[in-house]
């Protein structure tokens, strides 16, 4: 379970590439509603040729011996804030090359391509490989945090809007030891009163800003639109 304070509940997450995908999404500023396990899509395939095609609804008994039917229930589907969907998978990246995975992916690429939706496949590769999951992990680690409030608004006065970097208000703000600053800058980023990019590494040269000017969104970058070929396995 992935806690997500925006809509007052926990996401319900089968595995860990999944709960690590749930977090980052969590954490995503622009993002306005998460669904898990959102739909059940059916579909048809033939192997000679190979082709693969969406079904309106449930097969009947007459049409299953006729044609190979089988359905995918994707991981999210996310609703962003300004109205945009977007279905995403979540697999191991060593599972990609298998059929009856890029079968599946290409279902759920039609029928994201059906609805005007975009599609993305998150792998452990997109997940791990830079910043971003441990940026969002260690900011969540703070959220929590039980520190006082005239501390706080004194910190977020200090970010101008061209940004302040984090040696620069430990260095100014010498009424408290560096490191209960850190965790104070962490936590105002973790409930939205300061932002930075977390796809870039974290450092003390790592600016800020003040919240709401500067959201992030990950599906312009690492997790870009994905997925396999509509016409046929990758």
């Amino acid at each position: 379970l992935v806690p997500c304070p925006k809509q007052g509940r926990s996401i319900r997450c089968q595995g860990q590439l999944e709960a690590a995908t749930a977090q980052v999404l969590v954490a995503c500023p622009l993002v306005f509603r998460i669904e898990e396990q959102p739909l059940k899509i059916g579909y048809a395939w033939e192997e000679q040729p190979y082709r693969v095609w969406l079904l309106d609804g449930p097969p009947t008994s007459a049409y299953r011996k006729v044609h190979r039917t089988s359905y995918i229930v994707p991981d999210f589907l996310v609703t962003m804030q300004d109205g945009r969907k977007r279905l995403i998978e979540v697999k191991p990246s060593a599972k990609l090359g298998r059929s009856d995975v890029e079968r599946k992916l290409t279902v759920g690429r039609m029928f994201s391509e059906r609805h005007g939706w975009s599609f993305h496949v998150i792998t452990d590769q997109e997940l791990f490989s830079g910043p971003l999951f441990a940026n969002v992990r260690l900011v969540n680690r703070f959220r929590r945090a039980n520190l006082d409030e005239a501390m706080l608004s004194e910190l977020a006065a200090l970010v101008g809007p061209s940004g302040t970097m984090l040696a620069e208000l430990a260095q100014r703000f010498t009424a408290v030891v560096p490191a209960i600053v850190r965790a104070a800058v962490l936590h105002l980023a973790a409930i939205g009163r300061l932002d930075f990019d977390p796809s870039a590494p974290f450092s003390e040269t790592t600016r800020f800003f003040p919240g709401g000017t500067r959201p992030w969104v990950p599906f312009d970058s690492a997790w870009g639109p994905s997925g396999s070929s509509t016409s046929g396995p990758i």
